[in-house]
Formats: C-alpha cells, sequence, structure tokens
C-alpha cells in the first residue's frame, strides 16, 4: 500500500511544480498587460487629444503632433505584439491549467496521505485524467519533468 501512496505523493508533487509553474507564468503576464493593453489605450487617448494642441508648440525640438505620431505609432506597435503573440489566449490556458493540475495535486494529496483499499483504480483514474490533460494543453512547460 505505501508504494501506491509513494505513487500519489510523486504525482502530486508533480502537479503542484506545474500549477506553479503556469501560476508565474500569469503574474509575468499580468505585468507585461501593463504594456501591451494599457500603454497602447493611453496612448491612444493621448493622440485623441491632439485635436486640441496647438501643433506650434515643441518638446524637446519635436512638435506636438510629432510625438502623438510617435504616440500612435507606439500603441499600435504594442498592440500589434499583443494581439500576434496571442496573449489573451496563452493567458487563459494558464488559468486553466493551474486550476486543472491544483485539483490533481488535492485528489492525489488525499491518496497519498490516506489509505485505501481501491487505491491502485483511483491512481490509474487519476493518472488517465493526468494524461489528458498533457495531452490537451496547448501551453507549453520548460521546468523537469
Amino acid at each position: 500500500m505505501n508504494n501506491y501512496q509513494d505513487i500519489a505523493a510523486q504525482r502530486q508533487v508533480e502537479c503542484d511544480e506545474r500549477a506553479t509553474y503556469f501560476d508565474s507564468q500569469l503574474r509575468i503576464f499580468s505585468k507585461t498587460n501593463w504594456i501591451t493593453v494599457l500603454v497602447p489605450s493611453l496612448l491612444g487617448g493621448l493622440a485623441g487629444s491632439g485635436l486640441f494642441v496647438d501643433s506650434s508648440v515643441y518638446l524637446l525640438g519635436l512638435s506636438a503632433s510629432s510625438w502623438i505620431a510617435i504616440g500612435t505609432l507606439l500603441a499600435a506597435i504594442l498592440s500589434a505584439i499583443h494581439k500576434g503573440l496571442n496573449c489573451d489566449a496563452h493567458q487563459a490556458e494558464c488559468r486553466r491549467l493551474v486550476q486543472l493540475y491544483r485539483a490533481l495535486e488535492i485528489r492525489y494529496r488525499t491518496l497519498a496521505q490516506i489509505e485505501m483499499q481501491n487505491i491502485v483504480d483511483q491512481i490509474l483514474a487519476l493518472d488517465a485524467k493526468l494524461a489528458a490533460l498533457r495531452q490537451s494543453q496547448t501551453a507549453t512547460v520548460s521546468i523537469d519533468g
């Protein structure tokens, strides 16, 4: 029985590592969203305010209209990067994977900590779910294992 509980404990650790990895990716993405989503929105608002700015105003040698053009170009580039990298879909996939790996982690922990007569059947069922999860995930993992 202990051997099967050890297997469950190993799977628990594996699920925890993967959930932690995808959770850390989400933290990084939430910070980059400030750059690729919020900044273009602010720059777009700034560009719109150019309608009310005197074009003869200069800052650092560039006219107000030049600064507005630069801001608009930067906003377009950042938006294109966000869209081109499919950031929203990747973040949604990471959230899904964190939830599913955490759920499997809890189930494996239960098997590792509580002696059960049908532990083999339960481990096999969880392993099938784990395999299906790995097969369905579109986000990649760059951790050992």
